[in-house]
């Protein structure tokens, strides 16, 4: 079944306003018990998306942050208390801030399917951690964008998991057993394992719940890189041209400068950025623009091990991981299913991964603050070496215009 996601974005404090894109809506934003004494003041909403669902597996959620404009007209990122919630009326849910405060995961907290809807669902943003006094006239802005939970488990990586694109038989990015078998991640310390991304050939070990063996010596030396194992949450789909036009129209002239529009259909119009294909996956993505949209929105760049483990679960892969022909162009997002409800993992936009031999990077995720400039201030992704994964079974040419955006979460 194909499914779709509706962004909701921009809503005031007091004053009440809606903005949607694929089916992910927020609505009736208004503040109320604001607590001059403790600096807190509660943020309420209704939300609702389709095509909801919890199983015995997996449950998708909305992951949400909260923006404020400041005295300085610049928009900051709102901190929340990891209490003082409140789950609103409507569909039964649970709600976990994270521990870092940048956001919430929203998930149904029983079996079901459907439209997940909920009244005057509630926040409490800890404005005295920004070092606010008062937050009287100040904008706000609530974003939700679907997640799907990963749970923790052995998986199977594909032995080909990518297209270098330049001929119908260019493969690259693969990683290998001994005798070409398939890898298969649990906690057990893998044999060696061959790595190739084209740029270069490694070899490691790898134990699903500590880490890396960098060396091949049968010790765990790196045990921040993502490995997968673990559960994490997911976007449920690529990133839209919608959901980077939002993300513009909170930058400073300065960051948008340096980062530049991404997609193709967006364009600035009385100020404001909009775009004629919102629901259409992002293409022209880069680097600084990969880990600025991650670090400003509370989430991190996922690892070709996670990307495997979100295609793929405990199944083997088919077609030895390349699986799927796609149209030379971008379409709306929701096309394909993975194994666990993740849609379009390398069958329409190019997924971007942190490859498997950048070891400085690690599990941190972003704390919704930018540079000035626009950059990312993770001093871990600084560098980050992306591979770009096609899993298109036919030629098409690679070009910028197909590098997406899609992101993960560590689960706490």
């Amino acid at each position: 079944m194909k499914t779709k996601l509706f962004f909701l974005l921009p809503l005031l404090l007091v004053v009440i306003g809606q903005m949607k894109a694929n089916n992910m809506l927020v609505k009736n934003v208004t503040t109320t018990g604001d607590n001059t004494a403790n600096k807190t003041i509660q943020v309420q909403f209704d939300m609702s998306w389709d095509n909801s669902w919890r199983d015995g597996i997996n449950w998708d959620a909305a992951w949400v942050f909260i923006k404020y404009k400041g005295a300085s007209g610049n928009w900051q990122h709102v901190l929340l208390n990891t209490s003082g919630f409140a789950n609103g009326t409507g569909t039964a849910n649970t709600i976990k801030v994270g521990n870092d405060k940048v956001g919430a995961f929203v998930y149904r907290s029983a079996a079901g399917t459907g439209t997940f809807a909920n009244a005057s669902m509630q926040l409490q943003w800890n404005y005295g951690l920004s070092g606010l006094t008062s937050v009287t006239g100040l904008e706000i802005r609530v974003f939700a964008v679907e997640m799907v939970y990963v749970p923790q488990g052995d998986f199977t990586i594909a032995p080909r998991f990518s297209i270098a694109g330049f001929g119908c038989c260019d493969i690259y990015g693969t990683i290998y057993a001994p005798a070409n078998n398939t890898p298969v991640i649990n906690r057990r310390l893998s044999p060696v394992l061959t790595y190739n991304n084209l740029a270069t050939t490694i070899t490691v070990r790898i134990k699903g719940d500590e880490g890396i063996d960098t060396n091949n010596d049968g010790i765990v030396d790196n045990s921040t890189y993502p490995i997968g194992y673990n559960a994490f949450y997911c976007y449920k789909y690529e990133m839209t041209e919608q959901q980077y036009a939002d993300f513009l129209n909170t930058l400073t002239a300065s960051q948008i400068t340096t980062l530049g529009v991404a997609g193709t259909s967006i364009t600035l119009t009385n100020g404001k950025y909009f775009t004629s294909t919102p629901n259409t996956a992002c293409g022209n993505s880069n680097t600084n623009r990969f880990v600025a949209y991650a670090d400003w929105s509370g989430v991190r760049p996922m690892s070709v091990l996670e990307f495997n483990k979100a295609v793929y679960g405990p199944l083997l892969a088919v077609n030895n991981g390349i699986d799927y022909w796609m149209p030379d162009s971008l379409l709306d997002v929701g096309s394909l299913s993975s194994y666990f409800g993740i849609m379009d993992l390398g069958g329409n936009a190019m997924e971007p991964c942190i490859t498997l031999n950048n070891y400085t990077f690690d599990k941190k995720n972003g704390d919704g603050i930018l540079s000035a400039t626009g950059l990312t201030d993770i001093t871990s992704w600084t560098g980050t070496a992306i591979t770009y994964v096609d899993q298109k079974l036919y030629f098409r040419i690679r070009t910028l215009t197909f590098n997406g955006f899609r992101y993960v979460r560590s689960a706490e």
